[in-house]
């Protein structure tokens, strides 16, 4: 089984699947790694369902970057 990789000095622009974010936009503080601006339509970062599956709201963890 593959270990999934957190971006770190070794690996500073790690994204999703183990391979290097080619434009990093966001970071994610719960995977430790980088995001493009299609990685987070992809992941749906932005419209996270409510418990009550009425609304959505956007992931507390992402951070866009400056």
């Amino acid at each position: 089984m593959e270990k999934y990789k957190k971006a770190d000095l070794k690996n500073p622009f790690m994204g999703l699947n183990n391979q290097v974010c080619k434009d990093p936009k966001y970071w994610c503080r719960l995977y430790q790694v980088w995001l493009s601006k299609e990685d987070v339509e992809k992941k749906k970062c932005r419209q996270r369902p409510t418990y009550d599956m009425i609304s959505t709201y956007s992931c507390k963890c992402l951070e866009e970057r400056l």
